[in-house]
């Protein structure tokens, strides 16, 4: 799919992210600026959506952001030791001409190497551009602004913590106008149709609307988010879960424990859901930490 994807014209490269953006968009007009949405509840209702909806965003910010691919000179110990060919030697990439860490793949789409690769998002569109030092690589370093779509090491927390505070979002949302303004919405709404007076951009019509939207999306992102929480309980990728789940005899040396496991991704319960990076994401950077009971 990445391949193909990356086939496609720019234009239609911009179609998913545009989509993400103008849903985005919409929820918020639809029901934060709506006068019989957010603008008819007390203030700290206000207070309580701004806030989730400013933490979203910067989540997502930091997940585009991010520079996810894998400068290879400063991963000093991290040297493919552990995931090895059928042969026994360590693994190359012969694309990028560089030998490869440990959870390190490569992504056609983006023509690089991705430190601990989890997926190809193509719902986000971001670029990356060269050093400032003007170093180049025959990896992932190019005079031209190139795709960068992939989800790894430097902004899976970030990606987690997206779908997180967007289902937050979304889920608020359908509760507050359920709770609040949905029924006077409805009636309303219910009786232009009977008129034969509807309008789409009416506030009622728009509540309505974004009710019924928030509570799908916010449903389905939370089913997400929490898939990729359990992927981080058990310290696994989802590129990982997909190859390595049916290998016989497959053991998961970075497995060291749900609670470490998660840690390691989140850092400790006081940044967990912010987007922040982990204290300990330099030593990452080097190493990934292993089970060492699991060579026995």
């Amino acid at each position: 799919m990445c391949s193909s994807w990356k086939k496609l014209p720019p234009l239609l490269r911009w179609l998913l992210p545009a989509a993400i953006a103008l849903l985005i968009v919409w929820v918020y007009v639809g029901f934060a600026l709506n006068s019989m949405g957010l603008l008819a509840l007390p203030v700290e209702y206000w207070l309580q959506f701004n806030t989730t909806f400013a933490i979203m965003l910067v989540c997502l910010g930091r997940t585009m952001a991010a520079q996810v691919t894998l400068d290879v000179a400063k991963h000093v110990q991290g040297d493919g030791s552990i995931e090895l060919k059928y042969s026994g030697e360590k693994r190359f990439c012969r694309k990028c001409n560089v030998p490869k860490p440990d959870r390190t793949h490569h992504c056609s789409a983006c023509g690089s190497c991705i430190a601990k690769m989890d997926h190809h998002c193509v719902f986000l569109n971001k670029y990356s551009t060269p050093f400032h030092d003007g170093s180049r690589s025959p990896c992932w370093i190019h005079d031209d602004l190139v795709w960068r779509r992939c989800i790894g090491l430097e902004n899976y927390k970030f990606f987690v913590l997206f779908l997180w505070w967007s289902a937050v979002v979304c889920l608020d949302t359908a509760y507050l106008t359920w709770t609040h303004v949905f029924g006077l919405a409805f009636d309303r709404l219910a009786h232009d149709i009977a008129a034969r007076a509807f309008q789409l951009t009416s506030p009622h019509t728009q509540v309505v609307c974004v009710f019924f939207t928030s509570m799908c999306v916010g449903l389905a992102l939370l089913v997400f988010c929490g898939m990729h929480l359990v992927l981080s309980m058990c310290n696994l990728t989802t590129l990982e879960y997909c190859e390595k789940r049916g290998t016989i005899g497959f053991v998961n040396y970075y497995n060291v424990g749900v609670l470490s496991n998660l840690h390691q991704v989140f850092g400790n319960w006081l940044v967990a859901c912010l987007p922040i990076y982990p204290a300990h994401m330099t030593a990452l950077r080097q190493q990934f930490p292993v089970n060492v009971k699991k060579f026995d």
